[in-house]
């Protein structure tokens, strides 16, 4: 503690040399310099003295408190630095891991959209061709339909007219073997 107040007061008197220096040139207002010059050294030296006794350890315990303080904060600092640069980098990992999804699923579509339409083109081209067939046998049908109805027509047409004409101009044996000829012979044409 001594050691201290010594280098204290030797600091002192370091600062002070300048107004010693002055004082010693003043001449009359000599006296009265010195005079004051040791009261502010002593009030000065009181003044250090108090406050290391009563107020240092609470001053050292402020800076230390307040040293420890920013230390914390520098290191949450540069903890939370170093978490935001690890999210950057895995934000832009899964930005260039989506991007690489979203070009495959984007090629995968455009594969599968590819093959949707040839398998539409294939199922058109079926049904047109099935229609065709379909058209082709209908208009088979509906002819050999009207062919049929027609024939019986004319068969209906034709007996009607035979029957007057056999009953009109013929006898009865002759009506017999016309009657047969001409039932055999639209038996014949009715067939296929």
């Amino acid at each position: 503690m001594k050691g201290r107040i010594a280098k204290i007061s030797a600091s002192a008197a370091m600062a002070l040399w300048p107004g010693w220096v002055w004082a010693a040139e003043g001449g009359e207002q000599a006296e009265g310099s010195w005079f004051a010059l040791i009261f502010y050294i002593i009030n000065f030296l009181l003044f250090l003295w108090i406050v290391r006794r009563y107020g240092w350890p609470r001053i050292t315990q402020f800076f230390r408190d307040r040293s420890h303080t920013i230390r914390d904060i520098r290191d949450r600092a540069e903890q939370a630095y170093r978490q935001a640069q690890e999210f950057a980098t895995q934000a832009a990992q899964q930005l260039r891991q989506l991007e690489a999804a979203k070009t495959k699923m984007k090629s995968e579509l455009d594969g599968e959209t590819t093959h949707q339409i040839g398998q539409i083109k294939i199922a058109t081209e079926d049904v047109a061709v099935r229609i065709r067939r379909d058209t082709e046998v209908t208009a088979l049908a509906l002819r050999d339909g009207a062919q049929r109805r027609l024939r019986e027509t004319m068969a209906e047409m034709a007996g009607k007219i035979a029957r007057e004409f056999v009953r009109c101009n013929l006898q009865e044996s002759d009506q017999e073997r016309l009657l047969r000829d001409f039932v055999e012979q639209i038996g014949e044409e009715a067939q296929p």
